[in-house]
């Protein structure tokens, strides 16, 4: 059986991927020895570990959108907009409180000190706080309070801490990227973008000429009869009304830089985790590296679309997996 060090980096609602991907190694035999995880990785992680990912999979596969929206204890403060105690209460209900050293495998999660800027690591002491301080998103959850430390995010300081997972003898390290970027097809779907918007902004030109000139019949046209202008309006009327129940649902634009405060400030934090990832990566490579597109999942309403997720990670560990034992 290979012995695997699992890394899970930070990456909101993309990170219930690593469900699908845990699955699909223990499918195959690989046994996890040790795992490290930075914010939804140490989430994911830390169940996993303390042997109740199951269970948690079940009430995260169960989230829609109202039960999302009641997840987030909503706060009026001038730091946060959640409290973020919820979600904490809602798992502590599935796995039991227990100490990340009585964990039966090596565990850690990265936070990040608001004020120095160092990284904390969590390799002992309660597991629920430990989560909790390294998915305090900033400016959305609550920090946290720890003594004479202030905890947010651990994407901050180490978004994919290869680094830190304790490794064994003869085991292989496999990291689970979910803030890879592909520039190429990014500048693609911008590209199709505003060729849509484009040919939409033709047709609108080309309905308001038909109008007009039909307008412009019905009331100027002495040719015509007055039955025959009312036909000539209402065969119009009927077209247009068909159209519009007809038309086809525009697609949800990928990119609108300037959407909304969260949308931005979202961005910024998913770019940052891209880039501190790709460094990491440089400086401590894995056996086995799983990416996943950073523009696959992100919203807020994705967290209701646990399964969807969960799938495509099991999708894409086969493929690094059925690669690294062709190589193998």
């Amino acid at each position: 059986m290979k012995k695997v060090a699992l890394v899970l980096s930070s990456g909101g609602p993309r990170g219930f991927a690593y469900i699908g991907a845990i699955e699909e190694l223990e499918s195959r035999g690989y046994e996890i020895t040790s795992i490290a995880g930075t914010s939804i990785g140490s989430l994911i992680g830390g169940m996993y570990a303390a042997g109740k990912l199951p269970e948690v999979k079940d009430f995260l596969f169960s989230l829609n959108g109202w039960k999302v929206f009641g997840l987030m204890d909503i706060s009026i403060s001038r730091n946060h907009l959640v409290k973020g105690d919820k979600i904490i209460e809602a798992l502590q209900e599935i796995v039991p409180d227990v100490n990340i050293e009585d964990l039966p495998i090596p565990y850690k999660a990265i936070a990040t000190d608001l004020l120095t800027g160092e990284e904390v690591i969590f390799d002992k002491g309660d597991l629920f706080p430990a989560v909790r301080a390294s998915i305090s998103i900033p400016s959305l959850f609550r920090p946290v309070k720890m003594g004479m430390r202030t905890l947010i995010d651990g994407g901050i300081a180490n978004t994919m801490p290869l680094n830190r997972v304790d490794r064994t003898e003869g085991d292989i390290m496999v990291a689970f990227n979910v803030n890879d970027i592909d520039v190429d097809a990014i500048r693609q779907i911008i590209v199709d973008e505003a060729d849509a918007a484009a040919e939409k902004e033709q047709a609108a030109l080309e309905r308001k000429a038909e109008n007009k000139a039909v307008i412009d019949s019905v009331l100027h046209n002495g040719t015509m009869t007055v039955s025959e202008k009312i036909r000539l309006a209402g065969m119009h009327g009927h077209k247009r009304l068909q159209e519009f129940f007809t038309r086809e649902e525009e697609p949800q634009k990928n990119f609108e830089p300037e959407a909304n405060y969260f949308t931005i400030l979202s961005r910024t934090f998913d770019l940052m985790n891209h880039w501190n990832t790709e460094l990491m990566m440089k400086l401590c490579p894995p056996d086995i590296l799983v990416n996943m597109p950073l523009d696959a999942f992100g919203a807020i309403s994705d967290y209701a679309r646990a399964e969807e997720i969960c799938e495509m990670g099991r999708g894409l560990m086969k493929e690094a997996l059925d690669k690294y034992e062709r190589q193998g």
